[in-house]
């Protein structure tokens, strides 16, 4: 009796084991960039958690607005007299800290630095995987079906 006949059932079983873990399909993950504002409001990312069940999504939005609102939160009701209105807003920025203002400065300056990074010129833009990028869609569900569209053109070799 070889020593291998009572391994081979242990053998057989780690085998298919390793088979099943292998065959799992590996989801990739969609890096998904969004630039908007408040005049452009985007929807459907909650209805969307992927393409076809081979993607998921990381969807960060970035809303161009956001500067605006920390700069009317320093600046809101200041007085008119230059010293007094300098005075204040030390005031507002020592109450909220300055490392606190710098995160929410470099937060409300990322939309604009992304659109910069990708030399975009208009919003409201939607960059999928660091290389497509769709224009003027505000709907999450219709914009990974162009994506999706792009994708499979992309594969295919441009033939449809």
């Amino acid at each position: 009796m070889s020593l291998f006949n009572p391994l081979l059932p242990f053998i057989g079983c780690c085998l298919g084991i390793c088979h099943c873990v292998a065959a799992e399909p590996t989801k990739r993950t969609v890096s998904t960039e969004v630039v908007t504002s408040n005049q452009f409001p985007f929807s459907g990312v909650k209805n969307v958690s992927s393409l076809d069940g081979s993607f998921t999504l990381d969807v960060q939005i970035l809303n161009l607005d956001i500067v605006s609102v920390v700069e009317l939160n320093l600046s809101d009701g200041l007085p008119v007299e230059p010293k007094s209105a300098r005075l204040m807003v030390e005031q507002r920025i020592a109450q909220m800290g300055r490392s606190h203002l710098d995160a929410k400065l470099r937060a409300a300056y990322q939309p604009l630095g992304t659109m910069m990074t990708y030399a975009l010129d208009r919003y409201p833009v939607i960059i999928f995987d660091r290389q497509a990028v769709i224009y003027g869609v505000t709907n999450m569900e219709e914009a990974l079906n162009r994506y999706r569209q792009w994708i499979d053109k992309d594969q295919s070799g441009g033939e449809e």
